[in-house]
């Protein structure tokens, strides 16, 4: 027998033998850090990096969803191992979960599952992804000043994937009423459009770009023409993928109440901006979209 074998302490009895249950609660939380690891779910990341949830198209090179992407049952499978792990672990686990369902039925259903956890279950939710149709964009625009009505929601980032089918998406015809719920909308970091290679009339680019025009519009209107002015309570920053087919929208601090002319000279780069995007649309076929029809 070795000498180093003869200097090593034998091994404790399988009575005294620690479990991770055993340990101090700071240990386990740590360990259970690597066991739900922080996702990355910004979808202003690199074509070759998609963000969680979502795979590069092989022809079009564009974001569509991942179908092998485990399911938030399957990340959040651990906390069944036990009470004590799940009572550790829950609110980690919920905060660093990215939430996605592809299905239309429980996106259409989502209030009645939130209704289902604890506040403070809700509360941790950062991350939500699900596919949606004219249904969905209906109940999103008649939302008052928080995600789903909900005030416990606070997200990261809310991530609404165009349901791919032979159906056309006619988007133009939520772009008024989703300008007035941004004007409101608290609760949310960051809104993301993402195509999915679905169908979209009039093309996904033509509609960022009339969204974005019509919020600086309305904007103006009611900040110097409506009586009496009506500020934002939240302003966005904007920018469109035109690879990934992707529309990012970043919530900022309202403006702060300025002249008429010193606001015009704020927004000229955006209107500039808007003007090189408007002219890089793919081309419409479609003879109405250039007779104002």
């Amino acid at each position: 027998m070795a000498t180093s074998d003869l200097l090593r302490p034998p091994p404790p009895p399988a009575s005294e033998q620690l479990n991770l249950l055993d340990l101090p609660a700071e240990i386990r939380l740590s360990i259970l850090e690597y066991v739900f690891p922080p996702a990355t779910t910004t979808t202003t990341t690199t074509n070759l990096n998609p963000p969680i949830g979502f795979k590069t198209c092989p022809t079009t090179s564009t974001h569509i969803l991942n179908p092998d992407h485990p399911t938030p049952t399957q990340t959040l499978a651990p906390l069944l191992t036990c009470r004590q792990l799940h009572a550790d672990a829950h609110l980690l686990a919920f905060t660093r979960t990215p939430f996605l369902t592809t299905s239309l039925f429980t996106a259409t259903n989502i209030p009645t599952r939130l209704a289902l956890l604890h506040n403070k279950q809700i509360r941790a939710i950062r991350s939500l992804t699900f596919v949606a149709d004219a249904r969905h964009f209906r109940k999103l625009v008649d939302w008052q000043h928080q995600p789903f009505n909900h005030p416990d929601l606070h997200l990261d980032t809310l991530t609404l994937v165009l349901h791919r089918s032979s159906f056309w998406h006619y988007l133009y015809d939520f772009t008024s009423d989703l300008v007035k719920l941004l004007r409101n909308l608290e609760g949310l970091k960051r809104l993301v459009f993402v195509r999915n290679n679905a169908r979209v009339k009039g093309s996904f680019h033509a509609w960022y770009n009339r969204l974005v025009g019509l919020i600086m519009k309305v904007d103006h209107h009611e900040r110097y023409i409506k009586t009496p002015c009506c500020p934002e309570k939240v302003w966005w920053s904007w920018k469109f993928d035109s690879v990934a087919q992707v529309i990012v929208l970043e919530a900022l601090p309202a403006k702060k109440w300025v002249e008429e002319e010193v606001y015009m000279g704020l927004m000229k780069p955006l209107v500039e901006e808007l003007r090189v995007s408007v002219e890089a649309e793919e081309w419409n076929p479609d003879p109405r979209s250039r007779n104002g029809a």
